[in-house]
């Protein structure tokens, strides 16, 4: 059994881009992963904090063997430890990683975890970047049902890097980490 996970990396101090690339290729590097769909670095310009504006990464992974959802947050608390993180009970900014399970995407579409939104800016931006027709489907319904229009949400954000340059960038590195048979998904 296969299950692709839908997960947001965002980084708001120190070297932001580098902290994401190398988290997201720790993540790919994983044995029973592969990349189903990424999205482009992008900044929000609508939280600046004491550094530099919070860079976002959205990934779509599959996993051969699907972990547990609170082992996946177990896994992202250490990487986001290696990077520096501290928790903070009061979720203060800036961090230099912050990764996120999303939720989860089969055929049927995705199903959310109870505390995020895909509606949210900075969210529905880096998942509407996934071209996965079941995520697509879900993010078109969300858009009618609220009475908005993506591309409108798109000037609040602007693209850092693009998903192309992501996408090569992962796989080479995250093949660097791990087993040299990680294999791109599809």
């Amino acid at each position: 059994m296969s299950a692709t996970a839908l997960i947001c990396l965002g980084a708001s101090d120190g070297p932001r881009a580098e902290n994401l690339l190398e988290a997201g290729a720790q993540l790919l590097a994983d044995p029973g992963t592969s990349l189903a769909a990424v999205s482009g670095l992008y900044g929000d310009r609508h939280y600046l904090h004491t550094g530099d504006a919070t860079l976002n990464l959205v990934l779509a992974l599959d996993w051969r063997d699907p972990p547990q959802p609170q082992a996946l947050e177990r896994r992202f608390k250490r990487i986001e430890a290696g990077f520096g993180r501290q928790r903070d009970p009061r979720r203060r900014m800036p961090v230099p990683l912050d990764i996120d399970l999303l939720g989860a995407l089969d055929a049927d579409g995705p199903r959310w975890q109870p505390r995020y939104d895909p509606g949210r800016g900075y969210l529905f931006h880096g998942l509407s970047q996934l071209p996965l027709a079941p995520l697509q489907a879900a993010l078109d319904a969300l858009q009618r049902q609220r009475g908005f229009r993506g591309e409108d949400n798109a000037h609040g954000f602007y693209a850092y890097a693009g998903a192309g340059f992501v996408r090569r960038y992962l796989l080479e590195r995250a093949a660097q980490l791990g087993d040299a048979g990680q294999r791109e998904a599809g």
